[in-house]
């Protein structure tokens, strides 16, 4: 199997075009076109990482963080990237990474911890907005069937657990072909009346240009009329972070021991908080602390993330209880989400996860132990 075919797979689960507008989430650097070896899971790509998935005979590495957030004006090695890049490059290795649109995706860290947590009408934080549009197109009544099938096996109309949605409404489309035109029905300079029926579809950006490409095969129209909406409508289930119901009133620190039973969780830091019990919780991996605002007004008791600042400890007082426990230990569970998606594909004969991935913050112990 080429790399660039699990790539693919991947990102029909997961689409690029589900990060943000600061990230680089994606292909990081190498020739996709090689076959795979074997593949390496990391949180980060570090030196050691990279020496390790030469040592283990694998040529692509997947990853959380991006190696590339900038652009590089030279590879030297001054920096830990430029190292990096070059040793990659050095040994023909690729760098993959799903990093924001792995965390807005339903199969992200934020679901998996709702899951983990037995959390009841989990829903995203903050949905994304500018995820959906509307395809529409006009076919003859004929044909209609045959474009509703080729837009849903393109992954259009999909709307939470339904597929193949679609709306289409009969009229009358009007048009008359120039004397280089081929058309499917009527004649060349003569204006043509034809009965058609209106197609409508909910399409995510990252499948658009699949549904576009579909739908211009399928169509029997030459220059078929296919129009893109914007639209403002918001899933449950793409965007920033959950929020949901806990399965019984719990304290922060029966929470935090649920929480250990799935990942590690060394140290917790939180906002003035008198001991209650809370109902209502929200949890966004990594740097989540902008969403306290959303998360209290939404009616959450307890807001979760990996890290903040040491002023929204005291502003998040006026909207709900803010605790973190780390950027690193947020996203431990993202090494296994993207196995178990990749296993699909490729199943575990050539899946490595890296015993080499580290917490780049480091504790001082004190010399009676406490940290």
């Amino acid at each position: 199997m080429k790399i660039s075919e699990l790539i693919s797979f991947l990102e029909t689960q997961v689409p690029v075009s589900l990060q943000e507008s600061y990230d680089n989430s994606g292909l990081q650097l190498g020739n996709t076109d090689q076959e795979c070896r074997g593949v390496l899971l990391a949180i980060d790509i570090t030196e050691a990482v990279l020496q390790e998935a030469v040592d283990l005979g694998c040529n692509a590495i997947f990853t959380h963080h991006p190696l590339l957030f900038h652009s590089l004006r030279r590879i030297t090695s001054e920096t830990y990237i430029e190292r990096c890049v070059a040793f990659a490059l050095k040994h023909d290795l690729v760098i993959y990474s799903a990093h924001t649109s792995l965390d807005n995706s339903p199969l992200g860290p934020n679901f998996y911890w709702a899951r983990m947590m037995g959390l009841r009408n989990v829903q995203v934080l903050e949905p994304k907005s500018d995820y959906y549009c509307k395809v529409v197109t006009y076919a003859p009544l004929k044909d209609a069937d045959a474009i509703r099938t080729a837009l849903a096996d393109a992954g259009a109309g999909m709307q939470g657990e339904y597929s193949g949605c679609s709306f289409s409404v009969d009229g009358e489309g009007r048009f008359t072909p120039s004397s280089d035109a081929h058309p499917h029905c009527g004649a060349p300079g003569e204006a043509h009346v034809e009965p058609e029926t209106c197609v409508a579809v909910l399409v995510d950006r990252g499948r658009l240009s699949t549904v576009l490409s579909a739908l211009r095969s399928a169509h029997p129209y030459e220059e078929p009329a296919i129009d893109v909406l914007p639209i403002s409508y918001q899933s449950p289930e793409v965007g920033g972070g959950v929020i949901g119901d806990l399965p019984r009133p719990m304290t922060l620190k029966e929470i935090v021991g649920s929480m250990s039973a799935f990942q590690p969780v060394e140290r917790v830091c939180h906002s003035r908080y008198d001991g209650h019990k809370v109902s209502r919780v929200a949890f966004c991996s990594g740097s989540g602390a902008s969403l306290y605002k959303r998360a209290g007004r939404r009616g959450a008791e307890l807001f979760i993330t990996g890290e903040a600042k040491y002023n929204d400890f005291y502003d998040a007082t006026d909207y709900t209880v803010l605790a973190t426990y780390g950027h690193y230990e947020s996203e431990l569970m993202t090494q296994n989400i993207l196995g178990n998606i990749l296993s699909e594909k490729m199943g575990t004969f050539a899946l490595h996860y890296s015993v080499n991935s580290a917490n780049p913050v480091n504790y001082l112990e004190r010399s009676n132990g406490k940290k």
